[in-house]
């Protein structure tokens, strides 16, 4: 697959800054995941950071061990791959030193801010990507599917998956 082999379905981005928003217009960070089956560039599930092991704050987001385990376990054990993590910046998307150092830096991984945080555009080629090589490289944005009806949500965090 290229570098910019993710196509994200209309109903995930919009599910995702559904979240955005909620938190944003409390002045908090938030995010989440798009997971799709090995070798395929369709997005197939959002994974929308709940709330136990997910820290949030004006500038900030972080997704505790016990919260990453649960995601990438279920995710595993249902044949899927945690593609792309997403999260949102209160104004201008850029990856912050935060993001750049503390980000998942695993080759291939591709990672995406979303900005203006308290009205967050649900266009996803609004946002800004990158794909982690030796470093962060900026791509173009994924395909967006306009055409996909169904794509499954759930919710993770520290205390597991559940339906959304």
């Amino acid at each position: 697959m290229s570098q910019t082999s993710l196509i994200v379905p209309v109903a995930a981005a919009v599910r995702l800054c559904d979240d955005i928003r909620r938190y944003g217009q409390l002045d908090l960070e938030t995010g989440g995941f798009f997971l799709a089956k090995p070798g395929s560039a369709v997005t197939t599930v959002v994974a929308i950071a709940g709330t136990a092991g997910i820290i949030r704050g004006y500038g900030l987001f972080a997704i505790t061990r016990p919260a990453f385990d649960a995601i990438f376990t279920w995710a595993e054990d249902r044949g899927l791959q945690v593609r792309a993590m997403v999260h949102s910046h209160a104004e201008e998307a850029f990856l912050s030193r935060t993001d750049r150092e503390g980000g998942l830096r695993v080759k291939g991984f591709i990672s995406a801010v979303v900005p203006a945080f308290a009205d967050p555009p649900p266009d996803p080629s609004a946002w800004r990507w990158w794909i982690y090589t030796s470093g962060w490289t900026p791509i173009p944005p994924p395909v967006t599917d306009m055409t996909a009806r169904c794509t499954d949500a759930v919710v993770f965090d520290g205390d597991g998956v559940r339906a959304d």
